[in-house]
């Protein structure tokens, strides 16, 4: 078995080509299922102040947040977050009004959402740094995380990331009327989210630019979409590798035996890549420098030897055995 091809994409400069299509809103239809109930996880706890489930696994630095995409539970993480808990801690983790937590029927942008995260980690005891890896919609507000509060993030991991431009297109302005069929199933947070993810996007654009310095990986769907459709597809691929110009260590990467959902069509895709922004993010924090007052055998407010674990060695990325690797390839920029 040929394992993965994972190289950077040169995109500085490219300009996606023209869009043309009106017939289908990309990025619902292959959510539709995931309005289905997924089990709840025995590792999931309930943040007390907000009612929130959430889930914190593993040991190490950096700490991996997980945002799950629009109208997807955080149950469909778990084997991920399972696996990558190996290696470092991780922590997924559902919006206020998504999934299972309390309602909220009103809009809200990505602002407030990243600063109830802040507030959520400080009340836990979830120092940074993060690797953020946001799925969908959740990409939306892993970025506006990133760029609010910089000097926490050790990298970004864009997962089939919405695209703002084609919503807006397919949409129109009046997406009230508008709304894609199957929103009619979703619940009543996440009709909610649906209706704010333009707040959410406009929030994002409104904060400060990334850093050039945080790495930043975008990974887009690579099936063939059908029903005449191909062409949008390569408009919103295009459109997605952009985000990776944002950082200097920018990478687009073809998932090409999955949609939408490649946390579960090829889940060690995205296992290796939160690998090697670990392994960069630790890299960093091995470079900083130590309080000069700081006893060799200090240990972490817990108790335990989680700076041995951040030291441990990271799988090497060219694993050939592991599922949903085959068809990652290098995105033509």
């Amino acid at each position: 078995m040929t394992g993965p091809v994972l190289s950077s994409t040169a995109v500085s400069g490219f300009m996606p080509p023209p869009l043309r299509f009106r017939a289908l809103w990309f990025g619902l239809a292959p959510l539709v299922w995931l309005v289905l109930a997924v089990p709840a996880s025995a590792e999931m706890v309930i943040y007390p102040k907000t009612g929130q489930r959430f889930a914190l696994l593993g040991r190490g630095e950096p700490t991996v947040i997980v945002f799950n995409g629009l109208a997807s539970s955080i149950g469909e993480w778990m084997p991920v977050v399972r696996r990558v808990s190996v290696q470092t801690r991780v922590f997924v983790y559902e919006r206020r009004g998504n999934d299972r937590s309390p309602v909220i029927a009103s809009a809200r942008g990505s602002r407030v959402i990243a600063e109830e995260l802040l507030e959520m980690l400080d009340d836990l005891s979830i120092d940074g740094p993060y690797v953020l890896v946001g799925h969908s919609l959740g990409a939306v507000y892993a970025q506006t995380f990133a760029r609010l509060y910089p000097d926490q993030v050790a990298g970004l991991l864009l997962v089939d990331p919405s695209v703002e431009q084609l919503d807006r297109f397919m949409m129109g302005e009046d997406e009230e009327t508008t709304m894609p069929p199957m929103t009619l199933v979703f619940s009543p947070g996440a009709k909610a989210e649906f209706r704010g993810r333009r707040m959410a996007i406009t929030d994002r654009d409104a904060a400060p630019k990334l850093p050039a310095g945080i790495p930043v990986t975008v990974l887009s769907a690579g099936r063939n979409m059908t029903g005449g459709y191909s062409e949008l597809q390569e408009q919103v691929t295009a459109l997605q590798s952009l985000m990776a110009a944002d950082s200097d260590d920018g990478r687009h990467l073809i998932v090409e035996n999955s949609g939408h959902n490649i946390q579960k069509e090829a889940p060690h895709a995205i296992e290796l890549e939160i690998a090697r922004l670990v392994a960069i993010g630790r890299s960093k924090i091995w470079e900083m420098p130590q309080p000069e007052d700081a006893p060799e055998d200090a240990v972490d407010d817990n108790g335990d030897d989680t700076g041995d674990q951040a030291a441990e060695e990271l799988p090497p990325a060219e694993q050939t055995d592991a599922p949903g690797t085959e068809g990652v390839s290098e995105a033509n920029g």
